[in-house]
């Protein structure tokens, strides 16, 4: 028998341990990751600096989860200068112990081993990756590494709503004049720390326009034009297609939205475009971004949003 958190033990001495204490933690957190702060950077020296910052960490999932907080400064180890021949990927990672073998958070780099095509070590059991940073050959410090990109962050669970990525095409263009002839143009690259359920957001504002009459808008006609396929990772996803249509001359702006689920890790989105049909054979589209008689037009814009867990 336990109390809850934030109530004093009971009559019997029950109260809150430790590892239930992490077990209420845990269930705050969709995963482990970086709440804020501890962000890595070379040094002029073999060691690492990581900033002051928190994190949400485990020892495993029966162990429950930890804050960690780690005041900032240089990693408690260094790292060997480069290898004369090939670079290599270095692991900057927290570990926040629960008793074994002590109960310190401690800021560590793992080197990794030089290659042709390197590859991150693999951490300890515990281990919160913060950063990978590739060394290159003949380096002499950290701090002519390359930081990655990739961070993984913790995120509350149920929690939604953040732009993952955004690509706009700010051209004033003429689209292609041949019918089912696709192009995969606009594209963005995201990261999920999980499993996550994402909204791709595509918007295109066009009007029609003929290739034998100088490329001008025109007043009669029509063509439509769309998404054959919305992409992830290069594969189209079912039923993520969709036509418009364009006529009179007039800037026609439409919309699209599909839910995905998509896995932890580093993912492209893309949108597979082109003309699916037209009234005259030099139909083609006109695609619109800057400003015209006063009006300020969308061109063609890509969002990607998380909307929460993959439940």
């Amino acid at each position: 028998m336990t109390t809850a958190l934030g109530v004093d033990v009971d009559t019997n001495g029950n109260g809150v341990d430790p590892l239930t204490h992490r077990q209420i933690i845990k269930r705050h957190w969709n995963n482990t990751g970086i709440m804020g702060g501890l962000t890595v950077s070379g040094r002029s020296d073999l060691y690492y600096t990581v900033s002051t910052g928190v994190a949400v960490c485990s020892m495993g999932d029966a162990d429950g989860y930890t804050e960690a907080y780690w005041p900032g400064g240089k990693t408690e180890n260094t790292v060997s200068a480069g290898d004369g021949t090939y670079a290599r990927i270095d692991s900057v990672y927290l570990l926040a112990n629960t008793g074994t073998p002590d109960n310190d958070v401690h800021c560590l780099a793992l080197q990794g081993t030089p290659s042709a095509s390197p590859v991150a070590p693999k951490l300890p059991a515990g281990a919160l990756l913060l950063r990978n940073v590739t060394i290159p050959a003949g380096a002499s410090t950290t701090g002519v590494g390359s930081i990655g990109v990739d961070v993984r962050y913790a995120i509350p669970y149920g929690a939604s709503g953040d732009l993952l990525g955004a690509f706009t095409n700010t051209a004033d263009a003429f689209g292609s004049s041949t019918v089912r002839e696709w192009y995969t143009q606009e594209s963005v690259s995201i990261y999920v720390p999980t499993d996550r359920t994402v909204e791709i957001i595509y918007q295109a504002t066009f009007a029609n326009a003929h290739q034998d009459r100088g490329r001008d808008l025109v007043g009669g006609g029509w063509i439509s034009w769309g998404v054959a396929a919305l992409l992830l990772d290069g594969v189209a996803i079912p039923h993520s297609g969709t036509e418009w249509q364009a006529s009179n001359g007039v800037w026609e702006s439409h919309e699209i939205h599909k839910l995905v689920k998509v896995t932890a890790g580093r993912h492209t989105i893309a949108v597979r475009n082109g003309l699916m049909s037209h009234q005259e054979s030099s139909g083609m589209p006109y695609f619109r971004y800057s400003d015209n008689g006063g009006v300020s037009y969308k061109g063609r814009d890509l969002q990607v949003w998380d909307r929460g867990p993959d439940q």
